[in-house]
């Protein structure tokens, strides 16, 4: 299990491709984290000594951590061999 990284520690643009990895669009993300595209936008583009809104930076971790985990369970569809 990795440690939790608290809110104001993330890394937005290392958010962002994790978004990417996971392929969702902004527009489809935003909706799944319960926020605005045009905050999840500024949200990712804060650059890397600048500050982030906190309540988006939770958001969209807890969002990236509940997609990556359902994205890495093991299939439960045994393989079909022909």
């Amino acid at each position: 299990m990795t440690e939790p990284v608290y809110d104001d520690e993330r890394s937005p643009k290392g958010d962002h491709n994790r978004r990417i990895a996971l392929g969702f669009s902004l527009e489809e993300f935003a909706a799944e984290a319960g926020v605005i595209p045009e905050a999840l936008r500024e949200y990712e583009t804060t650059g890397p000594d600048d500050d982030f809104n906190l309540a988006v930076a939770h958001q969209v971790g807890v969002t990236l951590d509940r997609l990556e985990a359902l994205a890495n369970q093991p299939s439960t569809n045994p393989p079909t061999f022909i």
